[in-house]
């Protein structure tokens, strides 16, 4: 576990460093969850062996503090990202990004060009689609007593299914700052600067969008990101949640695709 002092915002970001060859991956998390917790078990998998890997728990998840003061936008969450990037003094790396942490790797990919040299986004969020997880509730209200109603809930879930996805999520939850995902919520919510697709399309470097075989078919989705020249692959056996429900089928789809990106 390694810290990183971030003192504009009176806080430490973390991350586990898994030591192995240049250039690292460096993986992002999805929302409620934390790159400790969901995307490790896949970063240890044997196709990643000796690959050198950064497992960055966003700030108001997993091990990293939790900030009130923090605004929890996506475009927050990456400039935290390109500050490690910086401090780290990466001269090349590659972005794993799951879900609400795909949308903020392609915000790092560009404000980092000349460092991020792959992107790989694992049913990455590409843009508001009119969701509103919370009913309504305001902040206040959500943290009042809707945070507490979220953990009831799963953990209802999980009791049902002990030997689930739930019940490994669940631990995951109970670490999140409940300010943070309700902002996130509201951020995903909104068009970021620069827009996500846009962003996306103006990249000039390898990138990839995973899909999980157990997932809804996205066609139109797939055809997009063609025209934008995203190559789209399948991970098998699993839908939204893969680095918990398969793992190694993960790795071995990113680990093919460092294979076929950073040749020699």
């Amino acid at each position: 576990m390694k810290a990183l002092h971030l003192p504009d915002d009176r806080a430490f970001l973390r991350y586990v460093e898994i030591p192995g060859d240049d250039p690292p991956l460096i993986w992002l998390h999805g929302w409620q969850c934390s790159s400790t917790g969901e995307l490790l078990p896949a970063a240890v998998q044997p196709p990643l062996r000796g690959r050198r890997s950064l497992l960055v728990d966003f700030l108001g998840h997993g091990y990293s503090d939790r900030p009130i003061e923090f605004a929890y936008r996506l475009e927050d969450h990456a400039r935290t990202i390109v500050a490690l990037i910086d401090a780290a003094e990466l001269r090349e790396g590659g972005l794993v990004g799951h879900s609400m942490g795909g949308a903020v790797a392609i915000l790092v990919a560009a404000a980092r060009p000349s460092v991020v040299s792959l992107l790989v986004m694992a049913e990455g969020n590409l843009g508001p689609e009119g969701d509103d997880p919370f009913g309504g509730l305001t902040e206040e209200e959500f943290v009042e007593h809707g945070f507490g109603d979220l953990l009831a809930g799963q953990a209802k879930e999980a009791e049902a299914q002990p030997e689930g996805i739930r019940a490994a999520h669940l631990g995951m939850t109970r670490l999140l700052e409940p300010r943070a995902i309700y902002r996130e919520a509201a951020s995903m919510e909104r068009e970021t600067t620069p827009p996500l697709r846009s962003a996306l399309g103006r990249l000039e470097l390898p990138r990839w969008y995973l899909k999980g075989e157990l997932s809804s078919p996205e066609p139109e989705l797939e055809r997009e990101l063609a025209s934008m020249g995203v190559a789209w692959k399948v991970v098998p056996q699993t839908g939204h949640p893969m680095g918990l429900q398969n793992p190694a089928g993960l790795a071995e789809t990113v680990a093919d695709i460092v294979a076929a990106s950073w040749q020699g």
